[in-house]
């Protein structure tokens, strides 16, 4: 019979393998082997399951299974050291990529977001500057001319209060007359304006959308100090990315200014795809190298891999690019955080989690054969797992008042058309086709809907139900019975069940083994100080 294909790997994968563990030599729980488990592997363990932060204040929670998750999970992991899985090119790539990302993102904690800081200072330059208030008239005409007829007038001594009577402009006010303006509620269009003006002038003629403005700035007035500490941390959450950027930028500067860099200019400027994707190809294969720093070459080969274009932008965006990630890689690097206890347990942490899963993929999946007879002997004896819920075409009628509600259903009963009540009476987005809601299944019903609707059969109405502060009447028009789905629609979902039961037990019976070869010892007083913990 025709095997299938172990499609399911990944997901089953993710899904069946717990936390891994963190050694340690402090308040240990287990010993495997002499190796630790530690109150703070099942408490990783235990956020990554409820995925919260202090679970210091649960109840009801069986830590020994936690416990036991652990053990499994370390019996495998000596096991894959014991193979020599910790040796496997892959797992030392991706445990040296995890070093050198969380290297850098600690780097970039210390000497950016740490000393991106918003002084009080900051905070007072950017209120005085940016919720100043702009004392100001204004005209508004609809066309040019119009401008420029009232700008003469202007000139020629005409009142400007006068004319901005005449053609006002929508700008708030306060203080009798006066349009008074804050500085940060400005469009950019009117602050650039206004901010080219000293007291007593008149801007040129200004189009903004489709009206022209003629703007007299009257006088600048200091903001207020009183408001400074409503808005206090509006402008340090606006001002923080600014520093962020600013000290970022700072710090590479740094970095660059130190860093011993060797370019090739001459080979560098030589580049180019003038004779199109053969001159490309030909570059691609040059292994000359172009860039050093640090001690880490970039090739003609590779350089040609990360450009697109060849024109002199390009390639000196592209090997700014370059530099700048190489040379914070490398400063992240010397800054040795792997010496760290904290550190080494992360990725510790994370390289459990990837001997665990090669593990799965090597030595579990290889055993797991599935013919297509146990897969429709599965569907066959879990068909309610597989089953279409019932299915209700309903009608509806809304309306604001309970007394509305059942002169509705009264009328109803006197054999009125439901339609045509709904299309006259009801007062929801429905009631113009007619109140027809359509097909939906039970838990998609509203609540007083869902104790009523299995009392009705097609062609019932249901008496009056309070919904939101309205009242509904409904009319079941028809529903549809329970229907399993065939095979074939849910073929790969009872493959993948197959494989995870598999899975599961071939795991098991690997783990039963391991354990009778190994020595577990546990420390019964600290396992139940630290399950009195969750038994408050």
């Amino acid at each position: 019979m025709q095997r299938l294909q172990h499609t399911a790997l990944s997901i089953v994968i993710i899904s069946l393998w717990g936390c891994a563990s963190i050694p340690k030599q402090e308040s240990a729980l287990v010993f495997v082997d002499g190796e630790p488990i530690t109150k703070k592997d099942i408490e990783y363990s235990l956020q990554i399951a409820h995925r919260r932060e202090n679970l210091s204040t649960t109840t009801t929670l069986d830590i020994s299974q936690y416990i036991q998750k652990q053990i499994d999970d370390r019996l495998i992991i000596q096991e894959t050291r014991r193979m020599g899985m910790d040796k496997f090119p892959e797992i030392l790539e991706k445990v040296r990529a995890y070093v050198l990302r969380e290297s850098v993102s600690r780097l970039y904690n210390e000497e950016v977001i740490n000393k991106a800081i918003v002084t009080e200072e900051d905070i007072n330059d950017y209120y005085k500057k940016n919720y100043m208030r702009y004392v100001v008239d204004a005209v508004e005409l609809d066309t040019e001319q119009d401008a420029k007829v009232v700008m003469e007038k202007l000139k020629s001594g005409e009142s400007f209060k006068e004319l901005s009577l005449k053609d006002p402009v929508d700008f708030p006010k306060q203080e009798g007359d006066e349009h008074v303006l804050a500085r940060n509620s400005l469009k950019p269009d009117i602050e650039k304006v206004i901010d080219n003006l000293r007291p007593g002038e008149l801007s040129d003629i200004t189009k903004i959308n489709d009206k022209y403005l003629i703007i007299k700035l009257i006088g600048i007035r200091e903001a207020p100090p009183e408001e400074l500490n409503d808005l206090r941390k509006s402008i340090e959450s606006t001002l923080k990315p600014q520093k962020i950027q600013e000290r970022s930028d700072e710090y590479l500067a740094q970095l660059n200014e130190k860093a011993n860099v060797k370019i090739n200019q001459e080979l560098l400027s030589s580049i180019t795809f003038n004779q199109g994707s053969d001159e490309r190809e030909m570059w691609l294969k040059d292994q000359r190298p172009l860039i050093e720093v640090g001690g880490e070459v970039l090739t003609v080969g590779g350089f040609t891999a990360l450009l697109q274009a060849s024109d002199e932008a390009t390639k000196k965006n592209i090997l700014k690019r370059w530099l700048d990630r190489k040379i914070v890689d490398q400063a992240a690097l010397k800054r040795n955080y792997e010496a760290e206890a904290d550190f080494r347990d992360e990725v510790r942490r994370y390289q459990d989690e990837n001997l665990k899963n090669i593990f799965a993929k090597n030595i579990i999946a290889p055993k797991i054969k599935i013919e297509n007879k146990e897969v429709n002997d599965y569907y066959l004896s879990h068909q309610d797992a597989y089953t279409k819920p019932v299915n209700y075409k309903i009608q509806q009628i809304t309306v604001k008042t309970p007394e509305d509600a059942q002169q509705v259903l009264d009328s109803l009963k006197g054999g009125a058309s439901f339609l045509w009540l709904a299309k006259t009476r009801s007062t929801d987005y429905l009631a113009e086709k007619g109140g027809i809601l359509g097909w939906k299944t039970k838990a998609e019903l509203d609540d007083p809907e869902q104790e009523i609707i299995d009392t009705l059969e097609p062609g019932d109405v249901s008496p009056v139900m309070e919904i939101e502060n309205n009242y509904r009447v409904i009319r079941l028009m028809e529903k549809t019975g329970k229907e399993v789905k065939e095979l074939s629609e849910i073929k790969d979902l009872a493959f993948r069940s197959v494989y995870r039961e598999k899975f599961r037990e071939i795991l098991t019976d690997y783990i039963d083994k391991l354990k009778k070869e190994a020595r577990i010892e546990m420390n019964e007083k600290a396992i139940r100080e630290f399950e009195g913990i969750f038994k408050k």
